[in-house]
């Protein structure tokens, strides 16, 4: 173990009548763990607006993207 790293690739929103999807495709670096690298993906609201969740994102109000449920969009 020593080195790991990762960067935030992409980001894609799929929005929907009823859902606003996120999906964020993830690069991992040295040694960074099984299930970081790919999509992560979640699933919000309609009522919240790309703009709410990448505020949210920035200020912490929900977990980071590596912690997300991976899926391909």
């Amino acid at each position: 173990m020593g080195q790991a790293g990762m960067l935030y690739r992409e980001i894609r929103f799929v929005i929907g009548a009823e859902l606003t999807e996120c999906y964020v495709l993830i690069d991992a670096t040295g040694d960074a763990p099984l299930g970081v690298q790919g999509w992560h993906h979640k699933t919000f609201p309609a009522s919240k607006s790309v703009q709410n969740i990448m505020e949210m994102w920035a200020d912490g109000k929900i977990e980071e993207p590596v912690m997300w449920p991976q899926d391909a969009p």
